[in-house]
């Protein structure tokens, strides 16, 4: 201003935080030099910033910074997020990397939201130390490409915590644990390929499960869980090299090897997910965890929506009739089908599924979509004909956006329902 006034400097403490707080944290740290009035505010900023590995002659010279940064901290400020984001394009730093005492530093701060990633070419998982995180105020916590054991995994230090994101993480422990735990993302994960790693949140509302590669994990029953999404793609070890639903009973498949293990568990995946309200099933069609699971799984009892894609189709699309009959307040199905490979052999003791009456009482809406109408999808559209319409549909043909849509509407057991076939759409 003309008047060379300092109106900024005049701002409350608390305006002045929440501006830095927004900012790197080197800039942040830089306003120190501004005038007398900034010289420590950068200490009692709510938010700790670390972006990249760029700008700064070595790696050296951003652990020294990094380190201070939290050492001098004023004590007794509060720490509302600490986001550490280290992208790595050339050579990995290696043990130079402190991720651990910076962790350790940011817990001690009482830190509320801790966001921990880690970005390597090639992509290599940063070890963490054998030591559980230990805090009372910690309720966010992201990690990206680091590897944990039982120590790190097991999260019951931090009655606080509620919402766990994993992305590009090593799983190297045998259990995974959590009273507190809300909400769980886990995405390109890998797990241990010779046993299963248990996962037990009691407490879980929501859950993602994406395109993680190795065993799929034991689950617990969660009694509160709403909202589920899975996705098992060919990453997932849990699929027979002899294309058997069913045990193969070849010593030398690996994917078979060690699955059945009655002394420990039955159902491995899908009894953990028996409380949800909204669920995706979306599977590999050579992945046969699903359709082994549902011999043994208890009854879906809250489910209202589900989406699911082809692997249910194979072998005689028991697992669409399974859950028919076994969610019995299920509102809304939505199947996505494709092509199932030729060479998979039916599970044992497998039945009709069709020959058997039954009616999915409050289904409303279904909805398929499809390349083309085949055989398989005429036996889809039989099957839920006779469980979902007890009057002779009405069917009507009209120009969807991607091809022909075929709407089926009728009387169900509940009411007005309607099966929505989406003939030919784009490959999603």
């Amino acid at each position: 201003m003309a008047s060379g006034a300092d109106r900024i400097s005049d701002l409350p403490d608390d305006v002045i935080h929440h501006v830095l707080s927004l900012l790197p944290s080197r800039d942040a740290v830089r306003t120190c030099a501004l005038a007398r009035r900034w010289r420590d505010l950068w200490r009692s900023v709510p938010a700790v910033r670390v972006a990249g590995a760029r700008g700064w002659a070595s790696f050296d010279a951003l652990a020294r910074f990094v380190d201070s940064l939290l050492r001098l901290r004023r004590g007794g400020a509060a720490l509302d997020a600490c986001d550490f984001d280290l992208r790595f394009d050339g050579a990995f730093p290696g043990e130079e990397l402190q991720g651990d005492t910076w962790i350790s530093r940011a817990l001690r701060r009482q830190v509320r939201a801790l966001r921990f990633t880690v970005s390597t070419h090639p992509r290599v998982p940063i070890p963490l130390s054998d030591s559980p995180l230990v805090s009372h105020n910690l309720t966010t916590l992201e990690l990206r490409g680091v590897q944990g054991n039982d120590q790190v995994l097991d999260f019951s230090s931090c009655p606080s915590l509620v919402d766990l994101k994993m992305k590009d993480c090593y799983v190297g422990g045998l259990e995974m644990w959590s009273p507190s735990l809300k909400h769980l993302s886990m995405t390109y994960c890998v797990f241990y390929c010779d046993y299963r790693t248990r996962m037990d949140f009691p407490s879980l509302v929501t859950f993602k499960f994406n395109t993680n590669t190795g065993r799929t994990p034991l689950l617990e029953t969660m009694p509160s869980l709403a909202t589920a999404a899975v996705r098992l793609d060919h990453f997932c070890h849990d699929r027979c090299a002899n294309g058997w639903y069913d045990d193969c009973g070849d010593a030398g498949c690996k994917g078979c090897h060690d699955y059945y293990r009655p002394d420990e568990y039955d159902c491995v995946f899908l009894e953990g997910l028996t409380e949800a309200t909204d669920l995706t099933l979306l599977a590999y069609s050579k992945v046969y965890l699903f359709n082994r699971d549902l011999k043994w799984c208890s009854t879906f009892s809250k489910l209202k929506t589900l989406f699911l894609n082809a692997w249910f189709v194979a072998p005689d699309l028991s697992a669409l009739a399974w859950f028919l009959q076994h969610a019995p307040l299920l509102e809304r199905l939505f199947l996505r089908v494709s092509k199932v490979p030729k060479n998979l052999v039916g599970m044992d003791g497998s039945f009709n599924q069709l020959e058997q009456p039954f009616a999915a009482s409050h289904l409303q809406i279904v909805e398929i979509y499809c390349r083309e109408v085949d055989g398989i999808i005429l036996k889809i559209l039989k099957l839920l004909i006779l469980c979902v319409l007890v009057s002779t549909p009405r069917i009507n043909k009209t120009q969807a956006v991607h091809g022909s849509k075929y709407v089926f509407d009728g009387t169900g057991v509940s009411g007005a329902s309607r099966i929505r076939l989406f003939g030919s759409i784009e490959k999603i």
